[in-house]
C-alpha cells in the first residue's frame, strides 16, 4: 500500500513539473514574442529621433578623420575628438535630432541607412557625395598668387572713403581697412580722395587671416607704373587656415557675394573658406567641407514614432 502511495506521489510531482515546464516555456515564448512585436523598426513616414556624429577626411587639410558635426554634448566612444576647421562649436548640443524618415528631410544616405534600424540600435555607415551633400563647385575655388602687387598711390571714391575712414582731410593718416598699414591722404577733391599707401619694406601683416597667413612687404617703388608706384607683397601660408569672404571682399571684388553663390550651389549661406598651399599657389576653397567627399556617420536611434 505504501508502495502505491509513493508511486502516486512521484507521478503527481512529475506531472506538476511537466505542466510547470510547459507553462514556463509558453510564458517565455509569448514574452519573447511580445517583445519582438513591441520592438519598433524605422520605416518611411516614421518620426525618428537620433543622436549622430559625422566625420570626414580631407587629406589636403587634415591628417586623419575629423568630426564635422554631432548632436551629442559629449561624444561617446571618442576620448579626444578632433574637429574640422569649420566645426560650429557655439551651437547648442545634447538633444537628439528629429526628422521624418523617407520624406527628404535629410540627405539620401541617412534615409537609406536609418531605415530598418530599431530603437536603441547604433550603426556606423558611409555616405558617398552623391547621396550626401554633392560635388564641390569649381565656382567656389579661388587661386591667390604668392606674390601680389599693390599701387602706392590710389584714388578712392569720396563716399567710400567717408564710409570707411570718416571725413577726409589733407595729410590725414588712416589705417588701411584690409592690409593694416598706414594710408596718407594727399589730396581731397569733390568726388575723390587720393591716398598714398605707406608701409615699410620688411613689414609683415595678417591681412587675409588673423593667423596662419602672413604677408610681407618685399619692395616699394614709388615711380613704377607711370608714377602710380608699386608695392610688392609676399604671401606665406604656414598651415591651412579659415578665411572670411567678407574680409577678402573688401580687398578684391571677386570675393564678394560668396554666401549667395554658395546658396545657388545648394550649400550653406556662410562665407567661410579654407586656404591651403597647392603647387606654388594658395588655393581658397569656399565649398562646405562636407561636399565632394565620403562621410562616415555613427547613428543611434533614440525613439521611433510610427507614422499614420
Amino acid at each position: 500500500m505504501k508502495k502505491w502511495i509513493s508511486l502516486l506521489v512521484i507521478a503527481i510531482v512529475v506531472i506538476a513539473l511537466s505542466v510547470g515546464g510547459i507553462l514556463g516555456a509558453r510564458e517565455f515564448y509569448f514574452k519573447e514574442k511580445e517583445s519582438d512585436d513591441d520592438m519598433k523598426t524605422a520605416e518611411n513616414g516614421d518620426n525618428v529621433k537620433i543622436h549622430y556624429t559625422g566625420m570626414l577626411k580631407d587629406e589636403r587639410v587634415y591628417n586623419g578623420w575629423r568630426v564635422f558635426d554631432t548632436s551629442y554634448e559629449k561624444i561617446p566612444e571618442i576620448k579626444d575628438p578632433k574637429f574640422t576647421m569649420t566645426y560650429n562649436s557655439e551651437r547648442e548640443r545634447g538633444d537628439p535630432f528629429n526628422f521624418t524618415l523617407g520624406q527628404g528631410d535629410v540627405i539620401e544616405g541617412w534615409d537609406e541607412n536609418v531605415k530598418g534600424m530599431e530603437e536603441g540600435e547604433s550603426r556606423v555607415f558611409e555616405v558617398p557625395p552623391e547621396k550626401g551633400y554633392g560635388k564641390k563647385s569649381d565656382e567656389l575655388i579661388f587661386e591667390v598668387n604668392k606674390t601680389e602687387t599693390v599701387a602706392v598711390y590710389q584714388t578712392i571714391d569720396r563716399e567710400t572713403f567717408q564710409n570707411d575712414y570718416g571725413q577726409p582731410a589733407t595729410n590725414m593718416v588712416v589705417e588701411d581697412k584690409f592690409w593694416g598699414w598706414e594710408k596718407v591722404v594727399i589730396s581731397v577733391e569733390q568726388d575723390t580722395v587720393q591716398v598714398r599707401n605707406d608701409p615699410d619694406v620688411g613689414d609683415v601683416y595678417n591681412a587675409y587671416s588673423e593667423e596662419g597667413w602672413t604677408s610681407e612687404v618685399l619692395s616699394i617703388d614709388s615711380n613704377a607704373n607711370g608714377g602710380e608706384g608699386l608695392i610688392e607683397v609676399q604671401h606665406e601660408l604656414n598651415k591651412p587656415t579659415v578665411v572670411d569672404s567678407e574680409r577678402l571682399g573688401d580687398h578684391e571684388q571677386r570675393f564678394e557675394g560668396i554666401p549667395n553663390l554658395k546658396q545657388r550651389n545648394g550649400q550653406t549661406a556662410n562665407g567661410e573658406g579654407i586656404a591651403m598651399n597647392d603647387e606654388g599657389k594658395i588655393v581658397i576653397d569656399f565649398n562646405d567641407e562636407v561636399t565632394g567627399t565620403t562621410l562616415v556617420f555613427r547613428v543611434e536611434v533614440v525613439s521611433i514614432v510610427k507614422g499614420e
